[in-house]
């Protein structure tokens, strides 16, 4: 067993911008799902606010979050 002070937190990274996120925090929110001829097609964004468009699982286009 690990003792408490040794753990670490894992940070993920956004695919598309490359911000960072705590590992436990809601990354992706899929916001529509469609079947379409090539099969499923999903838009998701991000918790950074970038979004993604996937088929069948692979991200086909994406969109970086407009910083301000």
């Amino acid at each position: 067993m690990t003792p408490t002070s040794a753990l670490t937190l894992t940070v993920d990274r956004c695919p598309v911008c490359g911000e960072p996120t705590p590992a436990e925090a809601r990354w992706w929110t899929l916001k529509s799902h469609h079947r379409i001829s090539e099969g499923e097609l999903e838009y998701c964004a991000s918790g950074c606010g970038c979004l993604v468009v996937l088929i069948n699982g692979e991200i086909v286009k994406s969109l970086p979050a407009t910083r301000r």
